[in-house]
């Protein structure tokens, strides 16, 4: 806990990580109000309840996982930051498990990631309601638990994976060039490849965007999930190995 807590004092008192909160969050806040009122305004008479609730559910999150890249970099930047200053050298001293500070890390950015996504999909939801208000939307079908879930953790996993990337690269320009390229390039080339469709299904990106049904289903609610916290799960134990062979 003592890890936890010096990795908390850390982060919270690092500039870069209100600037990446603040851009993050704010992006995601104003483009999840436009296409909430741009969605719902095409919304045909006679939608029910829980199809209004759920049109609002998936416009929110579709705002959320905007700040999926601005979150991601905080993530590289939490531990190349301490690599180039060699203020990790310190922080061994205090620790000298590696693995141990890397999942102490790893704690406290994905409970920063969800704090974020709730920054977002709380005012988001709350917006979608107001506007919708004429359709009644109900509070939160079953439906939704899925698409909170999906959300929610593809922020989580891109930013966990900016950090193991950062870990195992240990350089936060090269760090940040290959998530950007996890995240956006990768996908949208491989559609352009032969079999490159069969690849992007287990991009972290298509998994999300099935979760919280953007694209149609090609896989079980639980594979979508394992894959998309496989992309997290996988690097950091890499980053770990990598720590535990030096």
């Amino acid at each position: 806990m003592n890890t936890v807590a010096a990795e908390w004092l850390k982060l919270r008192t690092l500039r870069s990580t209100w600037w990446a909160m603040g851009v993050g969050v704010g992006l995601s806040l104003v483009l999840t109000v436009l296409g909430a009122e741009t969605v719902i305004a095409r919304w045909e008479p006679g939608r029910t309840p829980d199809q209004a609730a759920m049109g609002v559910i998936v416009a929110v999150y579709v705002g959320v996982i905007v700040a999926q890249l601005p979150l991601g970099m905080l993530g590289t930047m939490t531990i190349t930051g301490e690599h180039s200053s060699r203020m990790i050298d310190m922080t061994r001293l205090a620790t000298p498990s590696a693995s141990r500070i890397l999942l102490a890390k790893a704690l406290v950015l994905g409970g920063a990631a969800i704090a974020g996504s709730l920054l977002i999909a709380v005012p988001g939801y709350l917006y979608g309601r107001f506007v919708a208000a004429d359709f009644h939307p109900s509070p939160l079908p079953a439906a939704a638990w899925q698409v909170i879930g999906g959300g929610t953790l593809m922020i989580v996993v891109t930013t966990l994976l900016g950090l193991a990337l950062g870990a195992i690269l240990r350089n936060g320009a090269v760090a940040t060039a290959v998530l950007i390229a996890v995240v956006l390039v990768l996908p949208f080339t491989a559609r352009v490849l032969p079999g490159g469709e069969l690849v992007n299904r287990f991009m972290p990106g298509y998994p999300a965007l099935q979760l919280i049904e953007q694209v149609p289903d090609i896989m079980p609610v639980w594979a979508a999930f394992t894959v998309l916290a496989a992309w997290a799960v996988v690097p950091l134990l890499l980053a770990a190995l990598r720590d535990r062979l030096r």
